[in-house]
């Protein structure tokens, strides 16, 4: 039995300034918004109001009332943003520290006949953050300092795209489980080569006996077989079995069908079905060919043992502020992805490990997830032994999660934190080894392999060759255009061999501009605020009249930007495209905006494309 906790709770700050009911999953400041106490920190400044906000925590209560006492019982945390306290009828039952993993804990020796009362208490992030560099130490960092301290999207305190707004909740579902045996979970399927043979395994959690647990498997509405759970220790076990199998394989769309089957694995004890896992999965084969020549050294995707020119784009999180973020979002964005011809989406490792609907909605249109772990531009203190076993944690949980995704065809160590290492001044070492790198390069190919042994592994973006950004081999990250103010014809004297990221920047939408702003000067203090690179609006004008004179309008700045950058990344894109395959994929930056923003995406915050989407 499962007991729902999600819907209206109640809030309230550490300061006794703010009351009132806030819907779970959620935030804490995009329900202020939503309640009329705070304004829309999108529009002109107001980000800037919320920065009093940031010291305080939030504390969310939930009553809920049971009938009987269970045998067994636990509460499912989903995500919380991000350290917090849990309270069960005013007994503390657990801490949480990291916004990307699930949370269990044991509760049926608390729970009560009639009324309960679940609390939690959000910590503030940036005392927390604080108190913990204070006494650790700083490290180099781009952007907020003492974000590298703590498991939370890294974009929430700001970046060159995005505003500070980090804010904090219950940002996923929460639930009561009463079961009187074990679960099972991370069920997945998956093929080591184009044989027939299909791999199954899983986990079964909570087992009461060593002995006695079985999964029954069904593929499309078939039985085809059974498997014998086996004994990890600790209550823990797995299952695993390989089955030969004539099951169409899944493609990216422009290499052919994405086919998915319904798989069912069924946790049996002593005859009796106990749990089950219902997924749909797709089977492919993915390597990286990697093969010395002329220019360095290949890399090229191959699915099924077919070659694939990469085209797509970088993806950031929805919105800023995870409260906002709804099914359609994903669903618009996707389907604009998919129209636009791209085959590929690489998400970005200062955002978040995305909701079930953006990889389904991948799986289903056959666009493949470049997907990294969330550690970007950065030195990690992975030095600390509490912050290496909760990284390596994190990871792990999230890999066995989505493992079963077939457009997941690479997991990355980080964004851009091993070019640090190489060209950034990230020179920090512990006992001779780059903070981050005992992650990077050691425990997460280890996690990678034994959970997911059917997608390959990369260190970092950009990676390859002597140097992290070399044009040589690996992927390469492209921004003496643009940051460096070269002209975007400069792409054409770029060799990569993979280029994961390159971009230029222009306004939104009109009617977008309006929203964010009354102002039509485009140096107002509103229009620099929501251009968070320094310089941002400087490039834009520079582009602008050296393309096409001076203007002042406006709308003719809109236009112009994005014209400019239209013709920038055609430019990239056609210049690389015309390699293949000694370029074997282009990603430019970005797909989406998280707010109202001027920024390298091609699609604005509200979903409106500009002239680069077409």
């Amino acid at each position: 039995m499962v007991m729902s906790l999600n819907g209206v709770w109640h809030l309230k700050d550490s300061k006794g300034e703010f009351e009132t009911d806030a819907v779970v999953p959620g935030d804490v400041f995009s329900t202020l918004v939503d309640k009329g106490l705070m304004p829309n920190p999108y529009i002109g400044r107001n980000e800037l109001v919320f920065k009093r906000l940031e010291d305080r925590d939030w504390i969310y209560t939930k009553e809920f009332e049971i009938s009987k006492e269970p045998d067994r019982a636990e509460l499912v945390l989903e995500g919380v943003d991000t350290v917090s306290r849990i309270y069960l009828n005013g007994v503390l039952i657990g801490e949480t520290q990291d916004m990307f993993m699930e949370y269990r804990f044991r509760i049926e020796d608390l729970l009560r006949i009639g009324k309960n009362t679940l609390r939690v208490e959000i910590l503030s992030p940036k005392r927390v953050g604080e108190v913990l560099e204070r006494n650790n130490g700083r490290l180099h960092v781009s952007f907020q300092s003492f974000r590298v301290y703590l498991r939370k999207a890294q974009y929430s305190f700001g970046w060159d795209w995005g505003p500070s707004l980090p804010s904090g909740g219950i940002w996923r579902g929460v639930r009561i489980e009463m079961r009187r045996d074990a679960r099972i979970h991370g069920s997945t399927a998956y093929i080591s080569d184009l044989n027939g043979t299909v791999h199954f395994t899983g986990y079964v959690e909570d087992m009461s006996e060593p002995e006695g647990y079985s999964v029954r498997l069904a593929v499309n509405g078939e039985t085809i077989g059974k498997v014998e759970g086996k004994r990890l220790g600790s209550g823990r076990g797995i299952f695993e079995g390989d089955f030969d199998l004539d099951l169409d394989l899944w493609y990216p769309w422009n290499l052919g069908e994405p086919k998915l089957h319904d798989f069912e694995f069924v946790l049996i004890k002593d005859g009796e079905e106990i749990d089950k896992e219902s997924k749909r999965i797709g089977l492919r084969k993915v390597e990286i060919e990697k093969e010395p020549d002329e220019e360095g050294e290949s890399f090229i995707f191959r699915i099924n043992g077919e070659r694939v020119f990469v085209k797509g784009a970088n993806w950031i999180p929805v919105d800023t502020l995870t409260g906002w973020v709804r099914d359609e979002d994903y669903e618009r964005l996707i389907q604009m992805a998919r129209e636009s011809g791209m085959n590929m989406l690489r998400v970005w490792g200062g955002g978040i490990y995305e909701n079930d609907r953006f990889y389904d909605l991948c799986d289903e249109k056959g666009i493949m997830v470049w997907q990294d772990f969330m550690f970007a531009c950065a030195e990690y203190p992975d030095h600390l032994e509490w912050f290496r076993r909760l990284s390596n944690d994190e990871v792990r949980q999230n890999v066995i999660r989505l493992r079963h995704h077939p457009s997941i065809v690479l997991w990355c160590g980080n964004n851009e934190n091993n070019w640090g290492f190489d060209e950034w001044n990230f020179n920090n070492k512990v006992d001779g080894v780059n903070l981050g790198n005992r992650l990077y390069l050691y425990d997460f190919p280890s996690i990678c392999s034994k959970e997911d042994p059917s997608t390959p592994y990369w260190p970092s973006s950009p990676y390859g060759g002597e140097k992290a950004n070399s044009e040589r081999a690996g992927d390469v990250h492209v921004w003496h255009v643009w940051s460096g103010w070269q002209d975007f014809r400069e792409y054409e004297n770029v060799r990569g061999r993979f280029i994961s990221e390159f971009g230029f920047q222009s306004a939104p939408d009109l009617e977008t501009l309006r929203f964010m702003t009354e102002d039509d000067y485009i140096l107002s203090e509103d229009m620099i605020h929501h251009n968070k690179q320094g310089e941002g609006i400087e490039r834009i004008l520079k582009f602008i009249n050296s393309e096409f004179g001076l203007v002042f309008d406006i709308e003719d700045i809109v236009l112009l930007s994005q014209f400019i950058q239209a013709e920038a990344i055609k430019t990239g894109v056609e210049h690389w495209r015309s390699r293949k395959y000694k370029t074997s994929g282009v990603l430019y930056w970005q797909l989406n905006d998280v707010w109202p923003v001027f920024s390298w995406s091609a699609i604005d915050y509200f979903k409106r494309p500009k002239a680069l989407y077409y």
